[in-house]
């Protein structure tokens, strides 16, 4: 199955659009297929588990070193040496099944569209230099989270996008799954 991501990035601020990087192609990674047979094992049964945050870095080497950048995030082990990253939480309201021709649509289709706002003071600090992104899946157990079963979707590295405190970034990503139609 080839699956297809793209994303966009919508920068505003006052109300007026600063970027609009139209989309843009981004790449589904190896973790995707381990989380996907998780998913089919029933490793996380009685778990509510899909796709959770957004992690968002100052970065650029690439998604494996991510991750493990992310992990550190969440387990409050952050080296100084370390460039930044942050995750926001993704409302599951914000992630919507879309028709062939991109409508919203509320059963299941092959197509999902995540929606992600980052208002102001996300992430926190006067002025975040964004380079790199990805969705990942991780569950929480009793409010702390197992990195070891964390679980990167996508990754992209793109060009730098500075984010003011007072800004707003808009990104919008579209999962395709692709399936071929069995004639019988």
């Amino acid at each position: 199955m080839n699956i297809k991501g793209e994303y966009r990035d919508i920068l505003s601020r006052n109300g007026d659009m600063l970027m609009d990087t139209g989309w843009k192609s981004n790449t589904i990674v190896a973790d995707y297929g381990r989380f996907l047979a998780a998913l089919m094992k029933k490793d996380f049964e009685g778990l509510a588990v899909g796709i959770e945050y957004m992690a968002v870095g100052g970065g650029s080497e690439g998604a494996a070193k991510f991750k493990g950048r992310v992990e550190r995030f969440f387990d409050g082990e952050l080296e100084p040496e370390d460039e930044w990253v942050w995750a926001k939480k993704i409302d599951a309201d914000y992630m919507i099944y879309l028709d062939e021709r991109d409508n919203d649509v509320s059963d299941p289709t092959n197509k999902l569209a995540i929606t992600v706002e980052f208002g102001q003071n996300e992430p926190p600090g006067d002025t975040s230099k964004l380079k790199e992104f990805a969705l990942l899946g991780i569950y929480e157990d009793s409010g702390t989270f197992n990195t070891e079963k964390m679980f990167f979707i996508n990754y992209v590295s793109h060009g730098l996008i500075t984010k003011y405190a007072d800004a707003k970034l808009d990104r919008t990503i579209i999962l395709t799954f692709p399936f071929e139609e069995v004639i019988s």
